[in-house]
């Protein structure tokens, strides 16, 4: 009965958000049409607005999923339902992650797409996206903690305004390791040990962040 419950609150949340998933996807396929002209500026531009759309969803996500159904009481309601806290946290996190990975990861697998079909792009350039790509992964991480521990648009709002207030630092320090954008013209991807390294770095990262979430969640007694 109870993962019954869980399964119909994983899918409230998916209908819920699908409004939001679309406007998402309808964003990066104006992105991905400015990038394929063969301006270098409007390049620049949609490549700049293709990650702004991941962002803005790991931004209004937790807000949206988490804090949301909070200040519209809806919790009220789940109190008539077999329900403990862990379980409603359990619900909670697998459909807010669910919802950002699946416009994620088709993003990345455009992105992807693009870089390999036209032959004026180096494929070198491959490693250093998916490094990019991460990083609103990560964001999206934290903010989703935030919400899930705290509970709090307060706190949610504040980690949110400093995670998209870093994203330029992180790209300015990574796009200086010589050993990562040398390799940028190359005309196959190049898998060295400073890329790896920071792959490896950004998914302890966020299986850290991740496992401690859950952690806190279930120690919390209700829900209310």
């Amino acid at each position: 009965m109870n993962g019954s419950v869980i399964r119909t609150l994983i899918l409230k949340d998916w209908q819920l958000h699908r409004r939001l998933i679309m406007m998402s996807m309808v964003g990066a396929v104006i992105a991905l049409a400015i990038l394929h002209s063969r301006n270098e500026t409007a390049f620049m531009i949609g490549a700049v607005w293709y990650f702004v759309v991941l962002f803005v969803l790991a931004s209004m996500l937790p807000i949206s999923n988490v804090i949301n159904e909070r200040k519209k009481q809806t919790v009220v309601f789940l109190m008539s339902l077999p329900l403990s806290a862990l379980q409603y946290g359990m619900a909670k996190m697998v459909s807010t992650i669910a919802i950002f990975l699946i416009p994620w990861a088709a993003m990345v697998v455009a992105g992807t797409t693009l870089v390999l079909g036209r032959h004026d792009i180096p494929n070198g350039i491959i490693p250093l996206m998916l490094v990019l790509f991460i990083l609103p992964l990560i964001g999206f991480s934290i903010i989703a903690g935030a919400a899930l521990i705290s509970e709090s648009e307060g706190w949610t709002v504040a980690v949110t305004i400093a995670g998209n207030s870093s994203y330029w630092l992180v790209w300015y320090f990574i796009m200086r390791n010589p050993a990562i954008s040398g390799t940028l013209n190359s005309p196959v991807p190049v898998w060295n040990a400073q890329i790896m390294d920071v792959l490896g770095g950004e998914a302890a990262v966020i299986a850290l962040i991740l496992g401690l979430t859950f952690y806190l969640q279930s120690r919390k007694q209700e829900f209310i």
